[in-house]
């Protein structure tokens, strides 16, 4: 199976973005979030994060919860 973002980049998939409010955010991955700056951009743009907020979020997605192990 291709990834989503390979098949849009061979436009074999129209490009598409959840909300439009992240077509900034994704515009350059063709509308599929690929890096971790994305992922700040997103929290910040819809869930209204702080750059402190969305780097937690950031970093417990990589590394989990403390204590989780």
């Amino acid at each position: 199976m291709m990834h989503p973002y390979m098949r849009r980049r061979q436009k074999k998939e129209p490009v598409t973005y959840p909300h439009p409010s992240l077509e900034p955010v994704l515009r350059r991955t063709l509308g599929v979030p690929l890096f971790q700056e994305q992922l700040l951009r997103i929290a910040m743009t819809v869930a209204n994060f702080t750059g402190a907020e969305a780097e937690e979020l950031r970093a417990q997605s990589v590394c989990g919860a403390p204590g989780s192990e």
